[in-house]
């Protein structure tokens, strides 16, 4: 019998993002080992269509009836979920309403694997208020009906068992890099010194932060920097402003819509990166510039601790510009050890799909899910 499974999520590719990566390569991996895959996704907009055959992956997209950051589709969705045919359900993004309705509405024979990327926080006081409501329900509601919950990192292993003790079977699976791709790319250091950021311009991404600690690591070292910052949305007026108020304008260079290969370029020309979000359970652009050996300033906790603690990376307390900058500073003259993939940190795609494979099958067949880490 050929296994089908549907994969769901707020968005697919073209768009791009952790979550958009993360599902477009399991589900192309799994197609072509011979699974049956398709993709539910509620981002439908203009020049796109309903449904479409993408490297051996059906994709079906419903028209949001409210988008980002809840992604609540059309009632097309709920219809289209009762006569889906798929073995399995792969959910993902719980900070979304896909996973309530499809663990509401799958049928009772169907397997259900929820994929959180959970972080346990919301972007703002009034959605972090949602949430704690939303997590009282999915709990209630939602978790029982799960079969298996996999996770990608010690991390979030801990907040999804604390903050929703109806969950069970859940298993940490390090998620998937291109290994190879990353590492043949040769770094090739330019002055002025660069620090890189790559990301959302969103307000918790609190690239404001870099932008103020950036500036006082001009002003207290004089060299002649440059900050690039490659991403969009809807901070970039604000954060413009603040460049110009800092008098740092002119050693900014705002980057987006980039190739993969001209964002490797990017990674390769710096002499650090910086990620400062709080809101992460896993972030591939930092593990790329690791991969690459570029220096990486993070936050010295939730999920980039382990890095800081592990001596991968250099860690900052707080978000105050001082240390910032000292942390910038440090992290250009430092030298740290090279990270490489392992049960602690990150998987070959190749590996990780043999993973993923190996527990769909288990739970069609109603044997134990016995990975390490389970």
């Amino acid at each position: 019998m050929c296994l089908q499974v549907l994969q769901v999520s707020p968005r697919y590719f073209p768009n791009i993002g952790g979550v958009e990566t993360i599902v477009q390569k399991i589900s192309e991996k799994l197609a072509e080992n011979g699974v049956r895959v398709a993709v539910y996704s509620v981002d439908l907009d203009h020049g796109m269509k309903k449904q479409e055959e993408i490297n051996g992956v059906l994709v079906t997209r419903f028209n949001p009836l409210i988008r980002d950051p809840f992604f609540i589709p059309e009632p097309r969705f709920v219809s289209a979920l009762q006569q889906e045919q798929a073995d399995i359900i792969h959910v993902h993004n719980i900070h979304v309403f896909p996973p309530f309705l499809v663990g509401l509405f799958k049928r009772r024979e169907q397997r259900l694997l929820l994929q959180p990327h959970y972080h346990r926080y919301g972007q703002s006081p009034i959605r972090n208020s949602l949430l704690k409501l939303y997590r009282y329900v999915l709990n209630k509601l939602v978790f029982p009906r799960i079969d298996l919950v996999v996770v990608n990192s010690f991390y979030e292993k801990r907040i999804i068992c604390e903050d929703f003790p109806g969950s069970r079977n859940v298993v940490l699976i390090p998620e998937g890099m291109d290994v190879d791709e990353i590492k043949a790319v040769k770094r090739s250091l330019v002055e002025p010194k660069r620090i890189l950021y790559v990301g959302g311009l969103r307000r918790y991404k609190n690239v404001d932060k870099i932008i103020e600690g950036f500036a006082l690591q001009i002003r207290k070292t004089g060299e002649n920097l440059k900050l690039v910052i490659v991403g969009d949305g809807r901070e970039y007026p604000f954060l413009a402003g603040l460049a110009r108020n800092l008098g740092v304008e002119d050693f900014i260079e705002w980057k987006r819509n980039l190739s993969r290969q001209q964002l490797l370029q990017e990674y390769a020309k710096a002499s650090v990166f910086v990620l400062l979000s709080q809101l992460e359970s896993f972030s591939r652009v930092v593990y790329d510039a690791l991969l690459m050996s570029v220096p990486v300033v993070v936050l010295n906790h939730g999920a980039t601790e382990y890095l800081v603690k592990a001596g991968f990376a250099e860690g900052v307390n707080s978000l105050g510009p001082e240390e910032i900058a000292d942390a910038l500073l440090k992290a250009a003259t430092k030298t740290y050890p090279k990270i490489s993939d392992g049960p602690d940190t990150f998987l070959k795609w190749e590996e990780y799909s043999d993973k993923l494979d190996d527990i769909y099958h288990k739970l069609i067949e109603g044997t134990d899910v016995n990975l390490a880490h389970a």
